[in-house]
């Protein structure tokens, strides 16, 4: 169970704080639920059942859990499939699985192949575009939590290894 300000990390929407815990009506059903505020969108505010057997609300990662998936960016991107709905589903299955490591390996693979189309003369297609859109400012986020450093910080750190391996 998380407590009243407590930092935690849920889903989709990345870095959240714990502001209440409150009994609140929902459908006819009424039960205790945690008060998030989003980190990345502060005009954004969450409700998140305190007891959810499928529930996306993790604590944040340690620091030693954020050094390890900045090493994920030293791993070779993943095998390049040229079918991109397939591509696109198989990116949405992973960031539904709400694993960081695959997460992370995802946008890895993602950007370097945005390396290598810049360097060709060419564009990424707007399905990564999309998908790098939507992820890496919750990554970032959460890595810089975590690291107690700036997102622009984690973003050149990225960068940097990407570069380097």
């Amino acid at each position: 169970m998380f407590s009243i300000g407590d930092t935690v990390f849920y889903g989709a929407h990345g870095v959240c704080i714990v502001e209440d815990i409150q009994d609140q009506n929902f459908f006819g059903n009424t039960k205790a639920y945690y008060i998030l505020r989003s980190f990345h969108d502060t005009t954004l505010k969450l409700f998140h059942p305190v007891k959810s057997e499928d529930s996306k609300l993790t604590p944040i990662a340690s620091k030693e859990k954020a050094e390890l998936l900045l090493d994920t960016f030293k791993n070779p991107p993943d095998e390049w499939n040229d079918r991109a709905t397939e591509r696109t589903n198989n990116y949405h299955k992973i960031i539904e699985s709400n694993n960081h490591f695959m997460i992370a390996q995802m946008v890895n693979t993602i950007l370097r192949k945005k390396n290598e189309l810049d360097q060709e003369g060419k564009k990424l297609a707007s399905q990564e575009l999309q998908i790098l859109k939507q992820v890496t400012p919750i990554l970032h986020k959460e890595l810089s939590v975590s690291l107690e450093i700036t997102v622009e910080d984690v973003a050149n750190r990225i960068e940097e290894i990407i570069v380097k391996h």
